[in-house]
């Protein structure tokens, strides 16, 4: 009798234990251009840049280089403003095209640099970087 009590009650324990385990939620873990998407940049100056013409992606390079950005914590990327609409509230597009470009501080999960570029048109380096892809996290 004893036995079967110590197998019920075992039963029991690990029906309890696989059920808990089951009925857990997944957290689905966010890609880096999902963080960036939904980063809180509230208190981030963001600057704007009107260029009468191209944007030049070298230009936007040397803007990441003047930062001295830290490898280890700092992920810099650029996208398309309308993309970041929501966020952005108070900037109203002038030109044809717009490209947000920041840092994305992996630590605190915050936008800590950002710029908004806009002109008439990308410049070709511009184009192949962002491709079909409203976000693109550089390396």
């Amino acid at each position: 009798m004893n036995t079967y009590l110590i197998i019920g009650i075992v039963v029991v324990v690990l029906g309890v234990i696989i059920g808990i385990l089951l009925s857990k939620k997944k957290t689905k873990e966010l890609t880096l251009p999902e963080k960036v998407k939904k980063a809180n940049i509230m208190g981030v100056d963001v600057s704007v840049k009107t260029i009468d013409g191209t944007i030049n992606f070298a230009d936007v390079v040397g803007w990441f280089k003047s930062l001295k950005l830290d490898k280890e914590k700092d992920i810099p990327f650029v996208g398309n403003a309308n993309v970041f609409k929501d966020m952005l509230q108070n900037f109203e597009q002038k030109k044809s095209v717009a490209l947000f470009i920041g840092v994305f501080d992996e630590k605190s999960d915050k936008i800590i640099h950002s710029q908004i570029i806009e002109a008439d048109d990308f410049d070709q380096k511009t184009r192949e970087v962002l491709g079909s892809e409203d976000l693109v996290v550089l390396s």
